[in-house]
């Protein structure tokens, strides 16, 4: 049984027996975590949240957020709209539902408002209370998205009582490696005192596709072509398969006659265009597509043979990783090292190798650091004759432009 196949029946159950429909759940905060676009959010919002449509339930995004107050808000409209069917508890309040630490709630503060709305809002007000009373489950999104103003103590207090005060269960989701500097000491300390239960969603790129593939309409026959060249690049991304989903569709119902290395291509630009914005142009079938198409320092022009021992060189084993951002690290570190030596053995820097790099240097590894992950892509992507073979200009083209402009 995969990862999101066991999260899935643990959650739930296949007969409403599973841990967030039991009463051994209340009370609790559960953190469900993975990396950055694994599909946390696609995983929730499609496998386990419809279980609780019509329940006490609320989901809340904490992007964009600024305040705990800006949270409360959100979460009461959230839980009366889909206990009562509405979606419409936005009121004049200034809400002091749940101060940080507060055990019992206070009425809502009307500013500016009739005695009838008042009565209404008094009303709504309290069936949301009751709704939160009843074993009810708030999902905490786009945790580490959070605004800066937002205290990370505070906002654990804040969940802390929430989950204490109503007997209700939290879910975190969130990717616990984003938080850096003194919030990833408060990180590690509050969510030992906070979080009673740890989940992690750890799919594989097939498990993820499978599961975005089913809920798009795209034709079957593309399934096997389009997950192969996902596996192909290593990319492990819910929202970049969405959108290499949305964008294929729409291409292939103008073009009806797409091959199948038509499509690969497709995949492949499309995945490198979303991760570096870059979409390597079509000179011709020459091997000057790569240096044609970007800007590079002087010294990678004038040094013939240098793109050749450069992508060599980065073909090394261990930078045959899937994990892009821990190979990001390594590999500008090696080409800070390559491009010094290729100074020294060259002698274009006019010193000794003992001496500091020449400001000329310095100014190309610049460029180097800034285009490290298009050297790497061009690597991974392999833009060569055996990338496009089959596939006439005008069809790479045509995909080039759409993808660089979104526009067919």
């Amino acid at each position: 049984m995969s990862n999101v196949e066991k999260l899935k029946k643990y959650l739930i159950g296949d007969n409403d027996d599973g841990y967030l429909l039991k009463e051994i759940s209340n009370g609790k905060v559960i953190m469900l975590s993975g990396e950055w676009g694994s599909g946390k959010t696609h995983f929730w919002k499609n496998e386990i949240e419809p279980k609780f449509q019509k329940k006490p339930y609320a989901y809340v995004s904490l992007y964009g957020k600024t305040s705990i107050s800006s949270i409360e808000n959100d979460l009461y409209m959230q839980i009366y709209g889909n206990t009562n069917n509405e979606g419409d508890f936005i009121s004049k309040a200034s809400s002091t539902l749940i101060s940080t630490y507060a055990r019992v709630l206070k009425p809502i503060s009307i500013i500016d408002a009739g005695e009838s709305e008042k009565a209404v809002l008094a009303s709504k007000h309290k069936k949301a209370i009751e709704a939160l009373n009843q074993n009810a489950l708030i999902c905490f999104d786009d945790f580490e998205r959070k605004s800066k103003e937002i205290d990370l103590n505070d906002l654990f207090g804040f969940i802390t009582q929430l989950a204490l005060n109503f007997n209700c269960k939290v879910i975190l989701i969130l990717n616990s490696d984003v938080f850096d500097g003194k919030e990833k000491e408060v990180f590690i300390n509050v969510k030992e005192k906070t979080v009673s239960k740890y989940l992690k969603f750890t799919p594989t790129s097939t498990e993820l596709f499978e599961i975005i593939f089913n809920k798009n309409t795209l034709d079957e026959k593309y399934k096997t072509i389009i997950l192969d060249a996902i596996n192909e690049f290593g990319l492990l991304n819910a929202r970049i398969y969405e959108n290499i989903l949305g964008n294929l569709q729409e291409y292939v119902e103008k073009n009806r006659e797409t091959t199948d290395q038509e499509i690969r291509y497709f995949v492949l630009t499309l995945i490198n265009f979303n991760l570096y914005h870059v979409v390597f142009k079509f000179y011709g079938y020459s091997d000057k597509t790569f240096e044609n198409s970007l800007k590079f320092p002087t010294f990678f022009v004038e040094q013939k043979d240098f793109y050749v021992r450069l992508i060599n060189a980065v073909s090394h084993e261990r930078f045959k990783t899937k994990d892009r951002f821990k190979v990001r690290i390594d590999m500008l570190e090696f080409l800070t090292s390559f491009v010094s030596n290729e100074y020294k053995s060259t002698n274009r820097s006019g010193e000794n190798a003992e001496t500091k790099p020449t400001e000329k240097l310095t100014d190309d590894l610049k460029i180097v650091n800034k285009y490290a992950d298009v050297i790497w892509s061009y690597w991974r992507l392999e833009i060569k004759l055996e990338y496009r073979k089959n596939i006439d200009e005008k069809s790479i083209r045509q995909i080039n432009d759409f993808i660089e402009t979104g526009i067919l």
